[in-house]
């Protein structure tokens, strides 16, 4: 799963990066961050009403337009790529509201090596994994609009994630889908219809473009956030973050 990412440069960066016009009246709450955690605006592009791409914030966390509202039990922050086209919760959402999510990288956590009583009590360790380059990606993703019986309508996403590739796979086993720029053209497109075609895009980043390393357990808490967090692990870090780890 995909639980943590890093969406820190400037809206305006991401904009004219990938030639999407700037919402600003969607920012909403929306700030930079290195530790984005679930339930807060992210930024996302997705196709626009003249036919371009927008840049605006959406809550990170789907709610179905159907549904009566946010339900703690499934937070919805992840879609599977396998069942993304046929899971009522996205199927909606897979044919006509896809968009991608920019960001630096993402955190995922590796659990202790050994057996079950080699692993109790032992915390995981967390890892910043990033493109080596150190050049933002595009995580797939799906949006929705609810609306409530009372107050304002929720613009929401989810990130789908895919099997790890084999430099995420020592830590984890899934990762999010990462698009590469060239195809969002065809991501984004609401006429788009070729449910094949648009599968075959919800597959593993080549390895060899990527870069993990262990960084302080002060990620697992979201009230942590800040540049430090993406600094690689010494001998000696990680005891502030055991008493917060949320993972």
């Amino acid at each position: 799963m995909c639980g943590r990412f890093v969406q820190h440069a400037d809206p305006e960066i991401y904009a004219s990066r990938y030639a999407a016009e700037l919402d600003a009246d969607g920012l909403g709450d929306w700030h930079p961050s290195y530790n984005m955690a679930p339930t807060r605006p992210v930024l996302a592009i997705r196709a626009g009403n003249d036919g371009g791409r927008e840049l605006t914030a959406l809550r990170w966390g789907l709610i179905p337009s159907w549904s009566k509202g946010p339900d703690s039990r499934y937070s919805m922050i992840n879609a599977r790529a396998e069942t993304v086209a046929s899971k009522p919760a996205y199927r909606s959402a897979f044919k006509r509201r896809r968009c991608v999510i920019p960001a630096e990288g993402f955190y995922e956590w590796q659990s202790p090596a050994g057996g079950a009583q080699q692993q109790k009590g032992k915390p995981k360790q967390p890892f910043f994994i990033h493109r080596q380059d150190k050049a933002p990606v595009l995580l797939a993703g799906l949006w929705e609009y609810w609306r409530p019986e009372d107050g304002d309508p929720v613009r929401s996403c989810t990130i789908i994630v895919t099997d790890a590739n084999s430099a995420v796979a020592g830590i984890h086993e899934r990762m999010p889908v990462v698009l590469d720029a060239s195809a969002m053209d065809s991501w984004l497109d609401p006429q788009n219809a070729d449910t094949d075609a648009l599968q075959a895009l919800l597959r593993p980043a080549p390895a060899e473009d990527w870069a993990a390393q262990p960084v302080s357990r002060r990620v697992n808490s979201p009230a942590n956030d800040d540049a430090g967090l993406l600094a690689a692990l010494e001998d000696g870090d990680n005891q502030a973050g055991d008493q917060a780890d949320g993972r």
